[in-house]
């Protein structure tokens, strides 16, 4: 508040001096000006600087105060209030001349001045509220933003810990030590999916994730299954939303031919100078699909229209075996 009173006065002052510079032009060209800033009329000045900042800080405040619940209150108090203070102006005024002064003429001579201040006060105070109304909109789209983006995240295969802890029980049977390490891998996965609530990380804790994910979705099998990572460049340099590539590899699994010799996904990482390219290619399977199967991908081209408008490239090949993702990222 002292910030908008302070540009207030700022402001008001600058006005005051233009109108009566420019309303006493007329004499200043022919060398008779009424209104001169020397020594021995600024105290007259500062007083009438005084007086009138009252006439626009008065329909400011009101505004301020009552607007835009109560508008009828404010347009009462402010009609009520100007010819209050103009009375006032006008006592200062004589006891300042030292003589007394026909109130008629006071009111011609000024109410041009009063009338420009008010109108100065109201639409100082509706630019100030128009600026703060597309401040609280532009934070609002920012909420409604974050709020969409955590509930985006929050979605990411939300059966995927019971998948896991399914696969980790069998494998207790047979692999003791093999689970214990599935468990840890578990809980980082976990600890990154929960906990890291920064909006962008390294690529490199991405690439981790990815990595532990594969991982824990080994055991699922009793073969081997092919499922290589190439990654290149600098990925502790870019950064990028947390759990962004993850529902590709995520629907690879999901989806994909891991049986035997299988093809299964090979998942491709390049970190540029400026740019993150994501390529995830596998080999589509002969199983029925989960009805909700396309949620995960809908989700992430949801979060790269919000997070990086106009600067991604989401390229998707659904062949009649292969499924192909394409993705370029651009960090500025």
């Amino acid at each position: 508040m002292r910030k908008k009173l302070f540009l207030f006065l700022v402001f008001y002052v600058a006005l005051y001096f233009l109108l009566h510079i420019a309303y006493s032009l007329p004499d200043l060209v022919n060398g008779r000006a009424r209104f001169m800033l020397l020594p021995d009329s600024v105290p007259g000045i500062i007083i009438d600087i005084a007086m009138y900042f009252l006439v626009a800080l008065v329909p400011y405040l009101l505004l301020h105060r009552f607007y835009p619940h109560q508008v009828a209150l404010a347009v009462v108090l402010i009609i009520v209030c100007l010819p209050i203070i103009f009375y006032c102006c006008y006592i200062i005024e004589e006891i300042k001349r030292g003589k007394d002064l026909r109130l008629k003429n006071y009111f011609l001579n000024n109410i041009f001045f009063a009338f420009l201040y008010t109108v100065y006060g109201i639409v100082f105070f509706f630019i100030r509220y128009a600026q703060h109304k597309e401040l609280e909109q532009k934070d609002m789209v920012i909420q409604n933003r974050q709020s969409e983006l955590s509930f985006l995240r929050s979605q990411i295969n939300p059966h995927f810990l019971f998948n896991s802890l399914h696969n980790i029980y069998s494998l207790m049977y047979q692999n003791a030590a093999g689970a214990q390490d599935a468990i840890l891998g578990l809980s980082d996965l976990l600890r990154y999916m929960l906990y890291d609530a920064s909006e962008k990380v390294p690529l490199q804790k991405e690439i981790d994730y990815i990595t532990r994910y594969i991982a824990l979705q080994r055991i699922r099998f009793d073969h081997p299954i092919h499922a290589p990572m190439h990654i290149t460049g600098d990925t502790a340099a870019l950064q990028l939303p947390p759990l962004l590539l993850i529902p590709f590899v995520e629907n690879a699994f999901k989806h994909g031919d891991f049986s035997g010799e299988a093809e299964g996904v090979v998942i491709t990482i390049h970190a540029g100078p400026r740019n993150i390219y994501f390529h995830c290619i596998n080999k589509k399977g002969h199983g029925l699909k989960d009805a909700a199967g396309g949620i995960g991908l809908q989700n992430v081209q949801r979060r790269l229209d919000l997070l990086y408008p106009g600067k991604h490239t989401l390229k998707i090949d659904d062949a009649d075996h292969h499924f192909t993702i394409n993705l370029e990222l651009t960090n500025e």
